[in-house]
């Protein structure tokens, strides 16, 4: 029997080679107060995903990693499951769900065939399915109730068994992935951190390789870098897998080196950090352009804050000390008596108007001067004028 039981699988699988091959449908529904349910499923074969759809067109979207494409085109049945548990297990624990999970599938090994159905609700284990005995067992209290409703439908128990025993299988026997040569490219680069003289060191790994599992920072370096932590592998879209390395390293330490290697099946892959960036830029040259901006703008600033201080300082003090009015200057008295006596010696009046305004120095005599030049210039005109004089000889000899 349990030879019969091996070569069935092989049997299934007489179009590609008898070995382990896993094929997983991932179903996730969600509900919120007030909206509809919803639905998606991703299906998942030898841990590369193969197909994804949702409860929007509830159409499979296939991916690119798929060479044949003899899956099904709809996931209306696995649509409908997880539809009605979501108003079924509620109802039935007597409380609120808001997510339900299901992974169904089956793995194919030399040894034969083994199926799987289990459920969870809001991130907790729920319930398992046994395909051989059709009978469900609860991991959680509150799935005592589902349990037991379950366990009577027959018909639903049928349908799960006859999936992931028949169906299964013969999908397993039409999948086929794409050749994928494999291939390992590792890439070293670092990111500056705002306000701080630290850079974030990142070894990025895409890989085709399922032998590589990890990779390690190297250097003289490695040992100064202020934490370690790598993530991965996790799969990509084209069935590569990826890990990453990031590291907190210091900038100021210019003379460590840093690197990344990564061990494959057959060699390690060795790349050294040469100073740049993602896009290419030299991380300390970039540091150095801003450490001269950011010392241009102090000294901008400070020159600006001195004439400024300079400046409020000379207004203080210009505020602050007044000029000192000069004394009042005396006047000699044989002076003033000698002015006295000239000005009684001159006859006109204009004249001593004048004298005393350009002797006291006041603007506001200025007209009186400019009247007196004017009958100067006037009388000066009438004796030098020659027809003055032949008028008055005229007159004379009449």
């Amino acid at each position: 029997m349990k030879w019969i039981q091996l070569l069935i699988p092989c049997l299934l699988m007489s179009t590609i080679r008898c070995g382990s091959h896993s094929l997983k449908f991932l179903s996730t529904g969600r509900v919120q107060p007030g909206d509809q349910p919803s639905f998606e499923q991703l299906t998942v074969f030898d841990g590369v995903p193969i197909s994804y759809c949702d409860s929007v067109t509830k159409r499979e979207q296939l991916k690119p990693t798929l060479e044949s494409q003899k899956l099904p085109e709809h996931c209306y049945e696995a649509s409908l499951n997880i539809e009605a548990s979501l108003y079924e297990i509620p109802r039935s624990m007597n409380s609120n769900v808001y997510v339900v999970q299901r992974r169904r599938g089956c793995i194919l090994t030399a040894n034969g065939m083994s199926a799987f159905e289990a459920w969870a609700v809001d991130g907790t284990d729920f319930l398992s399915f046994d395909p051989e005995s059709q009978r469900w067992t609860s991991h959680s209290p509150s799935a005592a109730p589902v349990e037991q409703r379950w366990n009577k439908n027959t018909l639903m128990n049928n349908a799960y068994k006859h999936f992931v025993r028949v169906v299964c299988p013969q999908m397993i026997q039409e999948i086929q992935l794409r050749s994928i040569q494999q291939q390992t490219e590792l890439r070293v680069f670092a990111k500056h951190m705002v306000d701080t003289d630290q850079a974030l060191l990142r070894c990025h790994v895409t890989t085709t390789d399922k032998s590589v599992s990890s990779v390690h920072l190297i250097g003289n370096g490695a040992t100064r870098a202020s934490w370690i932590r790598v993530t991965g592998p996790l799969p990509a879209e084209n069935g590569s897998v990826i890990l990453r390395l990031t590291a907190d390293i210091s900038q100021n330490q210019i003379h460590n080196t840093y690197g990344c290697t990564v061990q494959t099946g057959s060699h390690n892959i060795t790349v050294f950090w040469d100073g740049t960036t993602l896009d290419g830029r030299n991380l300390f040259y970039l540091m150095g352009v801003i450490w001269k901006l950011l010392t241009v703008i102090a000294g901008v600033i400070c020159t600006v804050s001195l004439v400024t201080i300079v400046s409020c300082a000379s207004i203080c003090l210009l505020k602050c000390v007044k000029p000192k009015s000069s004394p009042p200057s005396r006047c000699n008295p044989e002076l003033a008596a000698q002015f006295t006596s000239f000005m009684e010696s001159v006859a006109s009046p204009d004249l001593q108007s004048v004298i005393f305004s350009v002797t006291q120095g006041r603007e506001g005599h200025r007209e009186s001067h400019d009247q007196w030049e004017v009958r100067i210039m006037l009388r000066d005109q009438s004796h030098y004028d020659p027809e003055f004089f032949a008028d008055q000889i005229d007159g004379a000899q009449r």
